[in-house]
């Protein structure tokens, strides 16, 4: 049988992301050089700690 996921592992949480034009073509790039959806990539990379959720936030 395969490993059962912690409950909290199985909430997710919407997260809303603004990009402009040209950050949306980089992302949509990158992610399907990995032969993956953005949305796929953008949870890969929160999930690894690359991207901080209010990162925009703390700019301002």
């Amino acid at each position: 049988m395969g490993k059962k996921k912690a409950e909290a592992e199985k909430k997710s949480v919407p997260v809303i992301v603004r990009l402009s034009k040209e950050e949306f073509e980089i992302l949509e790039k990158r992610a399907s050089t990995l032969g993956m959806n953005v949305s796929t990539f953008l949870r890969l990379l929160i999930r690894r700690g690359r991207i901080e959720l209010d990162e925009r936030e703390q700019k301002l």
